[in-house]
C-alpha cells in the first residue's frame, strides 16, 4: 500500500520539481527509489505510460508555456529546464515536436495543444 500511495504522488512530485528533473533517474531518486528501473515498472503499472515518455511531455509542455511568455530568451528557457543551450533546446523541440522553438512562440495556443496531444497520443 505504502509503495502505490508514493507512485500515485510521482507525478506531482515531478511537476513540483521539473526543473531539476530531466531523467527517469532523478525522478526515481526523487520519489525515493534506488533502482529506477523498479520505479519505472511501478510508474507503468500505475499510469499505463511509461515514465521517460511521461517526462518528455511535461518537460515540452512547460517550455512551451514559457516560451509563449516571451519573458525569457530561448539560451534562459534551455539553461531554466537543464538543457544546454539554445541550440540544444532546438534540436530537443524540433525532435519531439518538428517545430522550432522560435515557430512554437508563435503559434496559437489551440496549434500547441494539438502538438503536445500528437506527442502525448504515443505514450500508450
Amino acid at each position: 500500500m505504502g509503495d502505490q500511495k508514493k507512485i500515485s504522488e510521482a507525478v506531482d512530485k515531478l511537476k513540483a520539481n521539473l526543473y531539476e528533473t530531466a531523467s527517469v533517474q532523478q525522478w526515481a531518486n526523487l520519489m525515493g527509489y534506488e533502482c529506477p528501473k523498479l520505479f519505472a515498472r511501478k510508474f507503468q503499472r500505475y499510469y499505463e505510460v511509461r515514465p521517460n515518455r511521461y517526462l518528455k511531455y511535461l518537460r515540452l509542455k512547460y517550455i512551451s508555456e514559457e516560451l509563449r511568455k516571451r519573458s525569457y530568451s530561448n539560451f534562459e528557457v534551455a539553461r531554466k529546464f537543464g538543457v544546454v543551450d539554445e541550440i540544444a533546446l532546438n534540436k530537443y523541440i524540433n525532435y519531439h515536436l518538428k517545430c522550432s522553438p522560435t515557430e512554437l512562440k508563435m503559434m496559437k495556443q489551440a496549434q500547441i495543444e494539438e502538438k503536445l496531444e500528437k506527442f502525448g497520443s504515443k505514450v500508450r
